[in-house]
């Protein structure tokens, strides 16, 4: 686990126990940062280091909680006995007379948090941990420390600008796996975390996003997986014979794809989004040698020599598949024609989230 947060979690740790004395069990906003907290040092167990934790939205809004916090009245204490009431009594107005504490008292956990942040993420870090200083400075006690904080919206600048600069960061470095899902998402994520108006709906949003385009992703890689089990069955037997089982794999999948997809190998590569994966994907990864050895210099010859050396002479002896023209693919509970799926990847028809149904 990376030194800095857990210096970072153990200060947190350290002020949430504090408050858990005074607080009691069943304050709502101790069990959300206890809640937070967990969840943090659950990411620093597999292995987040401090960027990652700093820029996590449950980090800012524990930060906020522990602010918050101090100015919870605390949990009602048994009545003592009689014997000791007046003790009692001094006891419970030094614990929470009233008085209101100062603004240093949650502000101690964002100087905490800074001063442990190592050298690089305290300069990225540094102009909202500035104005939440600068807060603290012009604040009179606690309670306004933390109205000002949230009137100032600098928690959420500082979960929402990290998380639109790493979406754009992650959608320029990732043009090399020619993803349109990839593509749509981290557009998507840049647009809407700009659009948050709280950390609370950046939390949300972000975990909207990340659930549909799980489901995107792997939609797309079993389309490719299917569609392209022509190909990879001529693959498997340039590159390990004409085995009994690698020519039985492609005779049974010649037949599949006719009786369930309606397609053949030219259906294949009319595809769009396959054509796109062979292209961008797999042809690059083909070795110096091999394609030496083919004397191909394109991904069209390679795909060639494949359908004349490994795919038709296997084929040759079963009927012509019965096309289908008809040809339709299910994706977010409705139907599409097969020739639709680039199209759907790049602006998938995501079905409406209603929040108002049970």
């Amino acid at each position: 686990m990376d030194a800095s947060v857990k210096q970072i979690l153990e200060g947190f740790d350290y002020s949430v126990n504090n408050y858990a004395d005074s607080l009691g069990p069943d304050n709502a906003k101790l069990r959300e940062a206890k809640k937070l907290l967990e969840g943090l040092w659950k990411r620093a167990k597999e292995g987040a280091d401090i960027t990652a934790i700093s820029t996590d939205p449950g980090f800012a809004r524990l930060g906020a909680l522990l602010g918050e916090l101090a100015s919870e009245t605390p949990a009602k204490r048994p009545e003592p006995a009689a014997s000791g009431a007046v003790a009692g009594a001094g006891a419970g107005a030094a614990a929470g007379g009233g008085e209101i504490p100062a603004a240093s008292v949650p502000a101690a956990g964002y100087h905490l948090a800074y001063n442990a942040l190592p050298p690089a993420a305290q300069e990225k870090q540094k102009k909202y941990y500035d104005r939440i200083f600068q807060l603290e400075s012009q604040a009179e006690n606690a309670v306004f420390f933390n109205t000002m904080l949230m009137e100032d919206g600098v928690l959420l600048r500082m979960s929402q600008e990290p998380l639109i600069e790493s979406a754009k960061d992650t959608l320029e470095k990732s043009r090399e796996a020619y993803s349109p899902t990839v593509d749509f998402q981290q557009k998507l994520a840049a647009e809407t975390y700009a659009r948050a108006e709280t950390v609370a709906e950046l939390e949300f949003e972000g975990t909207r996003m990340a659930e549909l385009s799980n489901v995107e992703h792997e939609w797309d890689a079993l389309f490719i997986e299917v569609i392209g089990l022509l190909p990879a069955c001529a693959q498997a037997i340039e590159a390990f014979g004409p085995t009994d089982d690698n020519v039985g794999k492609l005779k049974n999948s010649y037949r599949f794809m006719a009786e369930f997809m309606g397609i053949g190998w030219e259906e294949v590569f009319a595809n769009e989004r396959y054509l796109y994966f062979w292209n961008n994907v797999l042809w690059p990864r083909i070795p110096a040698a091999k394609r030496a050895k083919y004397a191909v210099t394109t991904p069209e010859g390679y795909r060639d020599v494949l359908k004349g050396h490994f795919f038709d002479p296997y084929i040759k002896d079963e009927p012509a598949p019965k096309k289908n023209p008809d040809r339709k693919i299910r994706f977010w509970r409705k139907e599409y024609p097969v020739e639709e799926v680039m199209r759907l990847l790049e602006n998938p028809p995501r079905p409406v989230i209603d929040r108002d149904r049970e």
